[in-house]
């Protein structure tokens, strides 16, 4: 299968997250193709899970000031300050598709892979902590990389690699970040930059994360083109849905 690699590109929230729902609906069109892109923020937002309550981002101070958007995917609340964000579609006959901790696993094998190459040893919290139990919702940290999860990679204690997925009929859509360093918004949550000796600028790693995901997901990496139409799907979505307060203050 081709995977079609678009470029790095720096855009605002409601514009990222119409992007990646449109290549969803592509794929689920047409299951010969698969996407990969990385990307970057125009200015330090942050995405909540679908699931989330708006009103606990704004019952605290520091998220007031702060460009808000909710993701199409699950999870805890992503600061998108000073990390690369990827998103990767494939097709529901992909034969990682299913289990879902298949398409994690094999998309933070690849991350592992690239970092233990700059000499960072990331871990699985599952192998670090086997016998971890998942606490109930209601006690999960508000930000995801307060947070851990069985897949999530850990390095020196901090999570510095997450994922989410959405699944329609026919696509699968998983989105992720790479935290590289330390936002001034939320200091407590070190990247790979603050811990060890590496490059903190996103465009740095966006060749090597696309190339190295390509090939653990066995698929051949193209040079990428849009669908047709493309555009103007992104600009309907962007302001039927991620512009609009009945999506992102749904909950």
């Amino acid at each position: 299968m081709n995977c079609r690699l678009l470029p790095y590109q720096i855009a605002d929230g409601p514009t990222n997250m119409a992007i990646d729902e449109a290549l969803l609906e592509a794929v689920a069109q047409d299951s010969s193709v698969a996407y990969l892109r990385t990307y970057g923020w125009s200015a330090p937002t942050l995405s909540l899970g679908y699931f989330q309550r708006w009103a606990d981002a704004e019952a605290e101070p520091r998220w007031r000031a702060v460009a808000k958007i909710r993701r199409p995917t699950g999870g805890g609340a992503i600061l998108h300050d000073n990390e690369l964000t990827y998103a990767l579609i494939v097709p529901a006959s992909h034969p990682l598709a299913r289990p879902n901790t298949a398409l994690y696993q094999a998309v933070h094998r690849a991350f592992g892979d690239i970092l233990a190459g700059r000499n960072v040893e990331a871990r699985r919290f599952g192998d670090l902590n086997p016998t971890a139990e998942r606490p109930p919702p209601a006690s999960r940290p508000f930000l995801c990389f307060a947070d851990r999860d069985g897949e999530d990679l850990i390095f020196q204690g901090a999570k510095i690699v997450g994922s989410a997925q959405r699944r329609r009929a026919g696509a699968i859509l998983q989105h992720g970040s790479l935290l590289l360093g330390r936002s001034p918004a939320a200091p407590e949550l070190p990247g790979v930059a603050d811990l060890a000796d590496a490059d903190n600028a996103p465009q740095a790693w966006s060749a090597l994360v696309a190339e190295s995901l390509c090939e653990a997901l066995g698929m051949t990496p193209v040079a990428g083109d849009l669908p047709e139409g493309f555009h103007e799907r992104v600009d309907r979505l962007k302001h039927t849905v991620y512009c609009r307060d009945s999506w992102n203050e749904r909950r």
